[in-house]
């Protein structure tokens, strides 16, 4: 009995930057990371990603604790009858102070050193920690179904780096993925973005697949 698993990066967010004039408020930090909404395009594309023939008949839905995966996932949660099941283990990797010049390779360098962090943010190798422990938790408890699980972009490449290899990382960030030595994505990661997993009966990864939609082209705010 197979068990498949949809690794899912939310739509397009909205540009923060190019949005908000100020913050009167205490929580800047907050709404810049769990907070940021979708942008309206970002909206019209999480819809269409609900109406993909590859996921319907989805089983179960788990989301990050981010406002943006849960907007993502509510379309595909409506049409299906679903609810969400939210996991924090599942958010997207913590940055930490801004790294920009002190790092100024800090985004290929994260792919290359999974020690590497700034203060107060998260290394490769922490985020694919939680992430495998959520991961894993939630395929025991879901065997043989079909699972969504909205998530982010760093988070679900890192964990994908338990099976696959990064072959190459460019500071425009494209992303090289090998799976069992052939290679599975060579682009950036769009908003939305789908993997596919599958698993054997004892929860072993089988395969992997980036699934592609003719209907959603590259979209991403900080191109």
């Amino acid at each position: 009995m197979e068990t498949t698993v949809y690794l899912i990066r939310h739509s397009v967010r909205l540009n923060m930057k190019n949005n908000i004039e100020s913050y009167n408020t205490t929580q800047e930090n907050l709404i810049k990371s769990e907070k940021i909404i979708l942008s309206v395009t970002g909206e019209r594309r999480a819809e269409k990603l609900s109406n993909e023939r590859e996921l319907q008949n989805i089983d179960v839905v788990y989301a990050s604790n981010c406002v943006r995966t849960l907007q993502t996932a509510k379309y595909l949660m409506e049409k299906q009858n679903l609810k969400a099941n939210l996991d924090e283990r599942l958010d997207e990797r913590r940055t930490g102070k801004p790294n920009d010049k002190e790092y100024p390779d800090w985004y290929t360098r994260q792919f290359q050193d999974e020690n590497f962090k700034t203060e107060g943010g998260e290394s490769q190798k922490d985020v694919r920690e939680r992430m495998e422990e959520a991961f894993n938790e939630i395929v025991e408890k879901n065997k043989g179904k079909r699972i969504a699980i909205f998530t982010h972009g760093n988070a679900m490449t890192f964990l994908m780096m338990k099976w696959c290899k990064v072959e190459n990382v460019t500071p425009n960030k494209e992303i090289t993925l090998s799976y069992n030595g052939k290679i599975i994505f060579n682009k950036r990661l769009n908003s939305p973005e789908v993997f596919k997993l599958t698993l054997d009966e004892e929860n072993n990864v089988k395969n992997i697949e980036n699934i592609e939609f003719a209907d959603l082209e590259f979209d991403d705010f900080n191109i």
